[in-house]
């Protein structure tokens, strides 16, 4: 039914995004990893999950990161028909996400892509713009045309092909490379807003999760001045840890439903 492809450099979010995908996926998948990153307590718990019955299949290691780039592998290696392509920061997601896929893609031929919703609330935006910017292409299914990436984003594997076109980048939008894609070849990528995700975006939750300090040099690497003063400048203004626990616990169980 559908393949998890995620490159992994933050192993602190990846092992609650992989649990969390293992326990709201009722259907036939795998979950395959390009660990960018050498940790060997990730690898060790990696491990002990394949024991346990997870079905992940490690494609290949990498001591660096190789961005973008390691998702082409991925994609490649994938088996179902259901491809999807996973930020690894993403660490919680909505139940029945690959029925709702394959429901959708199932009624409507023409659309090869969709991205998950993000959570929204004050302290992040999910890396969504404003829904003021979409156009409500299916008001019954809850899809809208407008700027999506690859947060968390399912294809048809059929349509993957048109990845090589795609530059093999480290930093590349791979999910809004293909959306523009399929629409040169007169097929959709949409937002769906009955799948929903909890991308880890702005520096309150990520300091919750213990990464404000990663972030701010992994921005600061990639020249994004913008974010790294974002980030920096909230670290003295940051809400308590037991209230920024306590909009987790609800994000989590909103999406448990």
């Amino acid at each position: 039914m559908i393949s998890y492809c995620i490159t992994c450099y933050r192993p602190r979010y990846a092992t609650l995004l992989i649990d969390d995908l293992v326990r709201k996926t009722s259907v036939p998948f795998e979950i395959l990893l390009w660990l960018n990153v050498d940790d060997q307590e990730f690898e060790h718990w990696l491990h002990e999950k394949q024991i346990g019955g997870y079905p992940i299949r490690i494609i290949a290691r990498t001591p660096h990161n190789i961005g973008m780039a390691a998702y082409f592998h991925l994609f490649d290696a994938s088996r179902f028909d259901m491809v999807t392509q996973i930020d690894d920061d993403v660490v919680c997601v909505s139940s029945r996400i690959a029925e709702t896929a394959f429901e959708i893609f199932a009624r409507c031929h023409d659309v090869g892509m969709l991205a998950a919703d993000v959570w929204q609330d004050e302290y992040t935006t999910g890396a969504r713009p404003p829904l003021e910017q979409y156009r409500i292409a299916d008001r019954e299914r809850g899809l809208y045309d407008g700027p999506i990436d690859g947060w968390f984003a399912i294809y048809r594997k059929s349509c993957l092909h048109l990845c090589r076109k795609i530059e093999r980048g480290r930093y590349v939008y791979v999910g809004g490379r293909m959306q523009g894609l399929l629409r040169e070849n007169g097929l959709r990528g949409l937002l769906c807003t009955g799948m929903k995700v909890f991308h880890v975006m702005g520096p309150q939750y990520v300091s919750y999760f213990g990464m404000l300090d990663f972030e701010i040099a992994k921005y600061a690497s990639v020249g994004r001045t913008d974010m790294v003063r974002w980030y920096s400048e909230a670290r003295n203004s940051l809400p308590p840890y037991e209230e920024l626990h306590r909009r987790v616990e609800a994000i989590r169980s909103s999406l448990n439903k």
